[in-house]
């Protein structure tokens, strides 16, 4: 349990704006997979989108990234 905890204190520690960052990062991360699992068995035309949510998903989650790293003194200098 101790594992859980810690993950749930750092997502309560982290600032609202990082937070709907992450949560909606993770939404489009799982929107884009969710498009592309069955545009591969049919269709390419959906492909594109798809790839494009995940990526814009993984931009969305850099800023709450290294927001949580930089309190645990693991980003390197030129970040903060």
């Amino acid at each position: 349990m101790h594992y859980c905890e810690e993950k749930l204190e750092r997502i309560k520690s982290m600032h609202t704006s990082n937070f709907i960052f992450w949560i909606m990062a993770k939404f489009l991360f799982g929107l884009g997979v969710g498009i592309l699992l069955p545009v591969y068995f049919f269709a390419y035309g959906w492909i594109i989108v798809g790839w494009m949510l995940i990526v814009f998903a993984i931009i969305l989650a850099i800023p709450a990234l290294v927001a949580v790293y930089k309190e645990k003194g693991k980003v390197p200098p030129k970040l903060k």
